[in-house]
């Protein structure tokens, strides 16, 4: 007899018993740790490992304050690096004071965060002089620490954003309900079938269209026919493959595949394929009677220097996420959902977690989810810190009370993840978008781009531009109008021209304001379809060498074709003439360097190479011609193995700013470079 057994929701441990000591002592204290140990039967050294490896834990009491800078991109225009150099030399016993990397308030650049021992949460102070975070740990010396600036500050106008399809009115939850409806229909009809074909009576159609629920009584006894049928209809195998039946989820999918929706995480996977292949793998689960649990989960960590639009979609419509997370989770039929959040959202925590609670009210999830007719838990797991749990499997080794370390793959997640059970990660924007598609159609999200590409997406653009935010933007507009455009950013700050752009924050490069047919744009350009139809919509000669990138159109399939780094991200960084972009570039290596996870050696040591080279180029202690005949050719082959022998996307993305400053920025390189080859060597000679 095929009988679905509810097994218990899955919690991690490690994690978030680590998170409850250091909130209790204010670190990881050993005596706390041992007597967790003791008490859990988990090695005190695997403990140690988890603790070690995550940015967010002490393994030391800490002073009374500790400020923390951010150091990359956006901050680091802002003047992070000098603010790091002025209050670091007051540190003393009480107070620390430590550069860190990206605090996802690229906005308000400098952010700075402010943690005072013994409190639950750290404070963040956005946008402020060196004069004022002093004054503001002077207070916290006193023990009256000022009001901190809010998320919650920012005026976004989420009433306005396509997105929410609710509009700033209560969320129905109408496509859950449409999913709900939908499947409610396939059991009626299946029931139906049976009747007709095999001659059952109400009695055993009523224990089919209970068992098809996940609502079998245990206490009473199931026909071993009954059974069979059911697990037909929830394979869609036999007499059940068809639309109206088994496969009754494929006219939802159909919708996700008319509007191409794409994971917003970077890799643009189709989202469809994503939950077909989770639901194939429950179903495998469920013909060969394994465990057939599955997961959903929110990969809300938005760690990337430059990215902080799910910071805006969780704390703002919070709602849709959830919704996205049950009708994937009613759709592949996984039994749990998970946001993963990176522990410096505390406004977004708290957010996700009373809308969860409400969805629970409403009976759309939780243990007793009424509506769904059968448990379906949704929690949120709080990361401890490390931009290497953006990618995904990474993401899933913390969950699993492991270090955020990626996996080689094969297996994929989609059948392979958390607890070694089919697991569906995506991007927040990715699940957020899901509800609108479903309630509106695929074919209404598609027709929202602009000349001539589909859909919507959000982006959070930083740097030399009047008005920094997040933008959600019709699929195909130009990133003139983006940059420019005065319900978008408004222009660049001071009214410079643009010398160069971040597609991707550090991952991508940096482009110049202009490529061309030498350097930057691909080999035949004028041949491709993709740069003849952009010709004949911008209006330039279709035979032309040189592109203007603020032509380019904001979409991923357009920057592969025509950028030479073929990233578009979504966090945008601009950089207006008299920017340093060696320096940039010098600061992203060191942002990959801090980051890197150490798994693999060609990104640990390699990230460190460049992060090396970068401080004795800044430093001017290398010769012109050093650099030419040794240093280039040597940047370029190292950048190819790093490329080629790193596990995961850290490692590819750690040669891109210095392949982009050597490419398009060699003025900015020249002005560092010692002017004979008598200068003295670099420490650490890159040989």
């Amino acid at each position: 007899m095929n009988v679905r057994t509810e097994r218990p929701p899955y919690a991690a441990t490690l994690v978030p018993a680590l998170t409850r000591i250091q909130h209790e002592f204010g670190f990881l204290k050993r005596e706390a740790l041992e007597e967790f140990a003791k008490d859990s039967g988990v090695p005190l050294n695997r403990l140690q490992a988890v603790a070690s490896f995550f940015p967010h834990f002490r393994l030391s009491p800490p002073k009374k304050i500790t400020l923390r800078v951010c150091r990359d991109m956006a901050c680091h225009l802002a003047g992070s690096a000098a603010i790091l150099r002025d209050i670091g030399a007051a540190a003393d016993a009480q107070l620390s004071v430590e550069g860190v990397s990206c605090l996802g308030r690229c906005d308000r650049a400098p952010a700075a965060c402010v943690e005072i021992r013994g409190a639950e949460h750290e404070s963040y102070f956005l946008g402020r002089s060196a004069e004022e975070l002093k004054a503001i740990l002077d207070a916290c010396r006193n023990d009256s620490p000022p009001e901190c600036d809010h998320d919650a500050d920012q005026k976004y106008f989420a009433g306005d954003w396509v997105i929410d399809p609710y509009r700033g009115n209560p969320p129905e939850y109408l496509g859950v309900q449409k999913v709900i409806a939908a499947r409610k229909a396939s059991i009626a009809s299946a029931g139906r079938m049976l009747a007709e074909s095999r001659k059952w009576g109400t009695d055993k159609i009523e224990q089919f269209r209970r068992g098809a629920s996940g609502q079998f009584i245990p206490e009473l006894p199931v026909d071993d026919a009954v059974s069979d049928a059911v697990l037909a209809w929830q394979t869609a195998a036999d007499w059940a493959n068809d639309r109206s039946l088994g496969n009754w989820a494929d006219v939802l999918l159909d919708e996700f595949k008319a509007a191409d929706i794409r994971g917003m995480g970077g890799a643009g996977i189709p989202a469809v394929q994503k939950w077909k292949d989770v639901r194939d793998a429950v179903r495998t689960a469920r013909a060969r009677g394994d465990d057939d649990r599955a997961f959903i989960v929110v990969n809300g960590d938005e760690s990337e220097p430059a990215t902080f639009k799910d910071r805006e979609l969780l704390l703002r419509a919070p709602h849709t996420i959830i919704e996205g997370v049950i009708l994937a989770g009613l759709i592949t039929e996984a039994s749990q959902g998970f946001i993963y959040i990176r522990h410096e959202y505390a406004e977004q925590i708290a957010a996700c977690e009373a809308e969860i609670r409400r969805a629970e009210a409403l009976g759309f999830c939780g243990t007793n989810a009424t509506a769904l007719g059968r448990p379906f838990p949704v929690s949120v797991f709080v990361s401890p810190g490390g931009y290497i749990c953006g990618e995904q499997s990474a993401l899933i080794e913390a969950m699993s009370d492991r270090r955020g370390e990626p996996r080689n793959m094969p297996p994929k997640l989609e059948t392979n993840g958390l607890i070694d059970l089919p697991t569906l990660v995506s991007n927040v924007e990715t699940f957020a978008w899901a509800p609108y598609i479903l309630i509106n159609g695929g074919k209404t999200y598609a027709a929202q781009g602009v000349n001539g590409w589909q859909g919507r997406r959000f982006f959070s653009v930083s740097g030399d531009v009047k008005r920094p935010g997040v933008f959600e933007v019709p699929m195909g507009l130009t990133l003139r109008e983006l940059i420019h455009g005065e319900q978008y950013c408004g222009g660049i700050a001071g009214d410079r021209p643009l010398k160069a752009f971040a597609p991707s924050g550090p991952s991508g490069g940096f482009l110049p304001a202009k490529l061309t047919a030498a350097r930057g744009l691909p080999r035949a350009h004028t041949e491709k379809k993709e740069w003849q139809a952009l010709a004949a919509r911008r209006g330039f000669d279709p035979a032309a060498t040189e592109l203007d990138i603020l032509d380019l159109e904001l979409e991923l399939n357009l920057f592969r074709a025509l950028s030479p780094t073929q990233a578009l991200g979504a966090g945008l960084v601009v950089y207006a003439e008299g920017r340093d972009m060696a320096e940039e570039a010098v600061k992203s290596a060191e942002f990959f360097r801090n980051e890197s996870c150490g798994k693999c050696v060609p990104c640990r040591t390699g990230s460190q190479k460049f992060a090396s080279l970068g401080s004795h180029l800044l430093d001017g202690s290398i010769p012109a011609d050093r650099w030419k005949n040794e240093l280039t050719p040597l940047i370029t082959e190292l950048g190819k193995a790093i490329e080629m022998a790193s596990i995961c996307g850290l490692g590819r993305s750690v040669p891109m700013p210095w392949r982009t400053l050597i490419t398009f920025f060699p003025d900015d390189i020249a002005r560092h470079l010692a002017a004979s080859a008598g200068g003295s060597q670099p420490k650490g000679d890159m040989r």
